[in-house]
């Protein structure tokens, strides 16, 4: 399936760590993005649901009925609380947009993609094992520490010159959100793959 043939998605996963001293860092830029995405689209507040395994928000984005969701599952087994949402709801991959962060693009940089392999992020190796791969992503770039002290990294906070990127792209991004249902997934990416900081 290409980019134009992709309706837009009703279901927006934010990838994260559960609990407040993960709040802030550069893993959890997918819970950041949905807090953007509620409070742009005026969604209810993140009700946790135990039998989804997570916190579950509703909105309406240009007409359209969706869902926000975070897993309060640790990232590297967010897997685990995907299938269970999906086979609550009896959803296709398709209508899930996942927002992870990305080691691989720079601060500032965001990008739309679908369906491929994880880039190494275990959260998406997990959802991928459990789920499958044919869903959409957001990835916003948290650059890449250059060391091989990764995990340190991705659990930190950015700096303050790389959170002004990092906050460029979770805007852009959620504008992207108004685009894919108004214009469509394929000139959504289009406008955001044409954005930088």
């Amino acid at each position: 399936m290409t980019s134009a043939q992709l309706s837009p998605p009703s279901i927006f996963i934010g990838l994260g760590n559960p609990g407040e001293k993960y709040n802030g860092s550069r893993h959890n830029v997918g819970h950041h993005f949905l807090d953007l995405l509620a409070e742009k689209y005026k969604a209810s507040a993140f009700k946790s649901e135990s039998k989804l395994i997570g916190s579950l928000s509703k909105a309406s984005f240009e007409g359209r009925k969706v869902l926000l969701f975070k897993s309060s599952k640790y990232i590297n087994e967010s897997g685990e609380s995907i299938r269970r949402f999906i086979d609550y709801y009896k959803l296709s991959l398709d209508q899930i947009c996942i927002i992870h962060d990305d080691l691989d693009l720079d601060c500032g940089i965001a990008k739309i993609k679908f369906d491929g392999g994880h880039g190494g992020h275990n959260g998406l190796r997990n959802i991928i094992h459990l789920c499958g791969s044919a869903f959409l992503r957001i990835r916003i770039g948290i650059g890449h520490p250059q060391t091989k002290d990764v995990i340190n990294y991705v659990l930190s906070k950015p700096r303050t010159e790389e959170l002004l990127g990092i906050e460029f792209a979770l805007n852009t991004s959620v504008e992207a959100v108004g685009d894919m249902m108004n214009l469509g997934v394929a000139k959504a990416m289009d406008a955001l793959h044409s954005n930088r900081a």
